[in-house]
């Protein structure tokens, strides 16, 4: 018969999308039909992937053969197996162990499969067995326990008391300090019923729980104790002792009244309770539970209020005057709830006496109060904070009902516009001289958005102060909510210092404006004026230099040889300002086309060879035969040659300048390394500014040649830009060189 996935996930909807257990349906054969998603998490399997396994991928021999036996079971029957413990191999490997049962699927009355339902409980095994190999860390921790605890040890048929806690010396009075080393069958020959629970205790390794009164023949005492057997492996008995003859005589008390307040506080929506003097539950209904979490059906008698108190220390003064007064009213404190979450409640109680009068308990009520608590403690805080707030705050706010009246200001708006509280208070905001006649318009339609809960942006608007001063001031809103009525809180700065820096720096902007196309016009001008001259000036010296040098004596030859120097300088100098101009303009354009790079190099190289051997430096080049890409070649030998004349400039004689280009991640990298001056962080910072000259002198720079403009990095920077390159500076510091890289795209 086909499995209808929808049907059974419809019909078993909880289970399948809610359920914090593992769900999964299989047929009589044992193939996998469906499972929920904790199924396949835990099993570690993908939904299709699951579908193709049986449990027989999962299960060992025995208990493949259990499962088998269970499904037979309930194909027969029809009814709903036991639970029963598997251990489980998942995908990885790993064995867990989940308890499993079974209920049948049917259609038609037919049934076709079974759904499993499983809880995943490898973590309390591991745990069982922890506990089972933990014998000395558990002797440190049973031997300071409240609880009296005996050890007994079965040698030879009989058990031999080999221990016990502190707690039984205490309840012994040091009695049974006489018995340690004695056989049960000596310590307890009149008592045949602890004989047997000792013997059916170790023989079936079990737990065993019993209700006994005991004699005390020691200290002539008689005990009703609550008695606990447990087995621990490979030879040992623990038996825990509790007194509970105070428990049982105060519980036989109240059986008188038990049936007649049973109904009545079950059916309470309150929590009720009824606890010994020292704490011990004795009887409590269902809302009990509810309240602190814990299921409706369980039982807490017998357990200790003070597990259910946050402060358990404060149930003295609690209990104590309840001794005084015979009740308490409306007590708060903070209990914890099953899980250890923190709840308020209030208690309402009062003694418990027995027919002597005599005060044996404490009954009383309790309610979850821990919402009121919480929104009271925050509404005090807040409005506290809110009225702190509220008084001191530097702006001005004026509190105004949906009406348009003004119901509340603080002292800052009273400064502010000059008018007391009282001229304000009661009045419509519209009716007041405080908005001038231009600002209403926008007041007026700002509110009523406001009021509708439309968001609206901050407004700059002119107040008039009491006085006739008009006050620029920003103005912003919101709605609050106070006692269910809507307010709209009106917050205003006074902006009146930042509406005249405003003016002031609208006013100096336009001046910097002016002053900025000055400077562009007369850079441009003036350099293109001197062109001229400039070339009157070099074309003449050099003319002059080459043609009638030897018409010349000495001095007026240095002379002449000065003027062509400074013209050449100078001509530099305007080039550069013309490029500046052009960059400024944005009239700086490229003429490129494919070029070898490394011949470029080569001619600036040779070029300033006079430079390199004046100052006696070592020039090493690493450069490819062909590189060959798109630029423009009197650009880029212009930042060549910059870049080059600067290391030459910044490098003492001897020293080494290292040329480096090549191919990395299809751009041409250039490098031009020196081992001279070096650079701090704050120059490299000033390095591709406009006029960003380095003034670097003193001991130890005399080497450097620091004629120059300023101009020539910016003008590089510019025209590497141009080329969608990059450059960019490196240094370790002061006399550690520099190094300048220059990155062009191939493509």
């Amino acid at each position: 018969m086909d499995y209808n996935r929808d049907e059974i996930r419809k019909q078993y909807k909880d289970l399948f999308e809610y359920s914090l257990d593992l769900i999964y349906a299989i047929d009589f054969d044992g193939n996998f039909l469906d499972a929920n998603d904790l199924t396949l998490i835990t099993f570690g399997y993908e939904y299709d992937d699951f579908l193709k396994c049986s449990i027989a991928d999962f299960l060992e021999d025995e208990d493949l053969k259990r499962a088998y036996q269970v499904s037979k079971e309930l194909m027969k029957t029809g009814k709903q197996s036991k639970v029963d413990e598997y251990k489980i191999r998942t995908s990885n490997g790993d064995k867990i162990y989940v308890d499993f049962y079974a209920i049948p699927l049917k259609k038609d009355g037919k049934i076709y499969g079974l759904l499993g339902i499983g809880k995943n409980i490898t973590e309390r095994k591991k745990a069982e067995h922890n506990l089972l190999e933990s014998e000395e860390k558990f002797k440190a921790i049973y031997k300071e326990g409240p609880i009296p605890v005996y050890i007994w040890r079965f040698i030879d048929g009989d058990f031999i008391l080999i221990d016990y806690n502190n707690a039984a010396a205490n309840f012994t009075e040091n009695s049974v300090s006489n018995y340690l080393g004695y056989k049960a069958t000596e310590i307890h020959k009149d008592r045949k019923d602890i004989l047997e629970d000792l013997h059916q205790c170790f023989s079936q390794k079990t737990h065993i729980h019993r209700q006994m009164k005991y004699e005390f023949k020691s200290i002539k005492k008689k005990k009703f104790l609550s008695v606990n057997y447990s087995y621990l492996s490979p030879d040992i008995v623990l038996v825990h002792t509790e007194d509970i003859t105070e428990r049982l005589e105060a519980i036989e008390k109240s059986k008188d009244s038990e049936i007649k307040y049973r109904k009545m506080i079950n059916n309470l929506d309150v929590g009720f309770y009824q606890v010994t003097l020292d704490g011990i539950m004795l009887n409590h209904n269902p809302a009990h539970n509810i309240i602190l979490d814990y299921d409706v059906d369980e039982s807490l008698i017998g357990k200790k209020v003070t597990d259910f108190w946050q402060n358990p220390e404060l149930r003295d003064a609690y209990v104590k005057d309840i001794l005084t007064k015979g009740f308490a009213k409306n007590y708060v404190c903070q209990a914890l709830t099953k899980g250890g979450k923190n709840v308020v409640v209030q208690l309402n109680s009062h003694l418990m006496r027995d027919k002597e009068g005599k005060a044996y308990g404490i009954e009383g009520t309790f309610i979850d109060i821990t919402e009121k608590f919480e929104l009271e403690k925050k509404l005090k805080d807040s409005e506290r904070k809110f009225r702190r707030l509220y008084e001191n705050t530097p702006y001005s706010i004026a509190l105004i009902n949906s009406s348009g009246i003004i119901v509340d200001c603080n002292p800052t708006l009273e400064v502010m516009i000059g008018y007391d509280k009282s001229e304000l208070i009661g009045k419509n905001f519209t009716k007041l001289p405080i908005i001038t006649e231009r600002s209403m318009p926008i007041i007026v339609e700002a509110f009523k958005k406001f009021v509708k809960g439309v968001q609206v942006h901050r407004i700059d608007l002119q107040i008039q102060h009491k006085n006739g001063t008009l006050i620029w001031a920003n103005l912003q809103a919101s709605i609050i909510k106070i006692k269910n009525k809507t307010f709209v809180q009106a917050i205003l700065t006074d902006i009146r210092a930042r509406k005249e820096a405003e003016s002031l720096i609208e006013t100096e902007l336009e001046k910097l404006k002016e002053l900025d196309n000055l400077r562009k016009n007369l850079i441009s001008r003036v350099s293109h004026e001197l062109k001229t001259p400039l070339v009157s000036i070099c074309g003449g010296s050099e003319l002059l230099l080459d043609v009638y040098k030897d018409q010349f004596n000495k001095e007026p030859l240095e002379i002449l040889e000065l003027i062509e120097k400074g013209g050449k300088r100078l001509r530099f100098l305007v080039d550069n300002l013309i490029d500046i101009s052009r960059v400024e303009y944005g009239k700086m354009k490229l003429k490129k086309e494919n070029n070898n790079l490394s011949k470029v190099i080569y001619d600036v190289i040779h070029e300033l060879m006079y430079l390199i051997k004046d100052r006696k430096l070592n020039v090493y080049v690493s450069l490819p035969d062909n590189l060959v890409l798109s630029f423009d070649k009197i650009r880029l030998e212009q930042v060549i040659m910059n870049l080059l004349s600067n290391a030459i400039k910044n490098t003492p004689p001897e020293g080494n300048i290292s040329i480096d280009l090549k191919i990395v991640n299809n751009s041409a990298l250039l490098s031009i390394k020196d081992t001279g001056i070096g650079l701090t962080q704050k120059e490299m910072d000033l390095l591709f500014t406009r006029f960003g000259k380095l003034e670097r002198s003193g001991e130890g720079f005399e080497y450097i040649d620091i004629q120059g403009s300023g101009l020539g990095l910016y003008i590089t920077k510019e025209i590497i830009d141009l080329h969608n390159g990059e450059i960019r500076a490196e240094s370790p510091g002061r006399n550690k060189g520099s190094n300048f890289i220059v990155k062009l795209p191939l493509g």
